[in-house]
């Protein structure tokens, strides 16, 4: 039998020393083992369970492998931003798209680049995302769409949330899509998707 770990997760950074303690003791379902914040004290190997927490610490294979992307991280933010900078240059005047809004002030993740694509008159919402969608997909191309707004998820809906309560992200969800975006995305492939959106933009 093979057991496969995708090995999801991620970490959380504070400079807030409140917050950092609070952290340490959610991770370990509330459990802490601090002389100072004990209620009582029977002995080294007592513990207290204060509140309800969670099983959340990383695994050592995780931290391993997290150790290792840090070590990457900014070459990988660098490769990312040229991406994202030759997507911007290649849609910035392209007709009905519109590309990610920047902020200077911020250092940008582009954990994804993510364009928004503009209906025909008359169209129904969603209909040109959809057709742009199919068309990448169809040269191989893995677009995606982030993400669905969750008061629309059938839970949510189950709660009592419905369409029109949210409606800019409803209108955003009609209208996103998402280009590839990794640091190992070489400059043909993104040619590529250029060359398709531009293709596929012409067209309609």
């Amino acid at each position: 039998m093979c057991i496969r770990d995708r090995g999801e997760g991620g970490m959380v950074t504070t400079a807030n020393p409140e917050i950092y303690a609070r952290l340490l003791s959610l991770r370990s379902h509330g459990i802490t083992r601090d002389p100072e914040r004990l209620h009582e004290n029977h002995g080294g190997w007592y513990y207290e369970m204060q509140e309800l927490g969670f099983n959340y610490r990383i695994t050592d294979i995780q931290a391993a492998l997290g150790l290792s992307q840090l070590s990457r991280a900014e070459e990988g933010l660098a490769r990312r931003r040229l991406i994202a900078d030759r997507y911007d240059e290649a849609f910035r005047n392209e007709p009905g798209i519109t590309i990610p809004y920047r902020n200077d002030s911020v250092g940008h993740a582009f954990h994804l680049y993510v364009i928004e694509v503009d209906d025909r008159p008359g169209d129904t919402p969603g209909t040109a995302r959809r057709s742009l969608y199919d068309f990448l997909r169809g040269a191989d191309i893995l677009a995606q769409v982030h993400y669905v707004p969750v008061h629309l998820m059938p839970y949510y809906r189950e709660l009592g949330s419905a369409p029109g309560d949210c409606p800019v992200a409803e209108r955003y969800y009609t209208r996103c899509l998402s280009l590839p975006m990794f640091p190992a995305l070489t400059d043909e492939q993104q040619q590529y998707v250029i060359d398709k959106v531009k293709e596929w933009n012409a067209s309609r």
